[in-house]
């Protein structure tokens, strides 16, 4: 990991934490004795499916030529001073392929029954009026539907900003389409943590490896915190034994960030939203119904 991550601080109302060697101690302009904040509520959509014929893709080695269900998810956060999404599922377009979409040689059909911006709109919700945008990272079943966003400030880590928008985009697995109408004038593009309305109720961490500027999303709700997990696992059998997918751009700093968000739960007692596990989400309230 840089210099940079290594070295931020960042309070989430929880005494010093030694992750890996590192020091996490308190984050930005906050005093100690200040409340932290909590967000209003947290909806989770499902925003399609991911089937994949062999298993041991994303657990190298392990369950070899065993099929494997997967959902993409997406969060609406409310909070006083707005309304953010993380991550905008598959795109819509594939919800008119009727077969779906094929991506990595046939190993992996994408699916989607009803787009997020749909969802969205379904919810009670113009994408339009979204403040607020990140995504775990590029990938299209992450950044599927970020063009519909283009009003909203995002938020995306600068090594991810520069690889999903270099030359060498497709080397990442990025498909410049899916995000090409973002407007680079609203790009907060970050070096590290963030903390999204001023009051660690919702904070970006970087969490790279999995691709150059994945991240993860620390909300913290009324009932307790969660953090999302973006690509850092992809099911649970991944998270108990900290497995890497081989396609990952860096498995030592896949690993490292491993340490540092299980660290960071085990002092906290948040709960780990895994993202892709479908046996996980179908145990989350989704939308119409919210998180508080």
């Amino acid at each position: 990991m840089n210099s940079n991550f290594l070295n931020m601080k960042w309070c989430l109302s929880m005494p010093m934490l030694v992750v890996a060697g590192v020091a996490l101690t308190t984050y930005a302009p906050h005093a100690a004795q200040n409340e932290q904040g909590t967000v209003e509520n947290l909806t989770v959509f499902e925003c399609g499916q991911i089937t994949g014929v062999d298993r041991s893709f994303w657990s190298p080695g392990v369950d070899v030529g065993v099929a494997h269900e997967m959902v993409a998810s997406c969060y609406l956060i409310r909070h006083s001073k707005g309304l953010m999404v993380w991550d905008t599922g598959i795109p819509a377009a594939v919800a008119n392929i009727e077969e779906g979409l094929q991506i990595a040689d046939g190993k992996i059909n994408l699916t989607v029954e009803q787009p997020f911006p749909e969802q969205l709109r379904s919810f009670g919700v113009d994408p339009g009026n979204v403040d607020f945008l990140a995504m775990s990272h590029m990938h299209a079943d992450h950044a599927g539907n970020a063009n519909i966003f283009s009003n909203a400030t995002w938020f995306i880590q600068q090594a991810e900003y520069d690889a999903a928008f270099g030359t060498h985009a497709a080397e990442f697995n990025f498909n410049a389409k899916t995000y090409d109408q973002l407007d680079p004038a609203k790009a907060e593009k970050l070096t590290g943590y963030h903390d999204v309305f001023g009051d660690r109720s919702v904070i970006i961490i970087p969490a790279p490896g999995h691709t150059p500027g994945h991240q993860v999303l620390w909300v913290n709700l009324k009932s307790g915190p969660v953090v999302l997990s973006g690509d850092l696992w992809h099911f649970e059998s991944n998270h108990e034994h900290q497995r890497v997918p081989g396609f990952n751009f860096d498995r030592e700093q896949t690993l490292s960030s491993m340490r540092m968000i299980d660290g960071l739960i085990a002092a906290t007692g948040a709960r780990l939203f895994i993202q892709h596990d479908k046996n996980l989400n179908v145990k989350i309230p989704h939308a119409p119904y919210s998180i508080q």
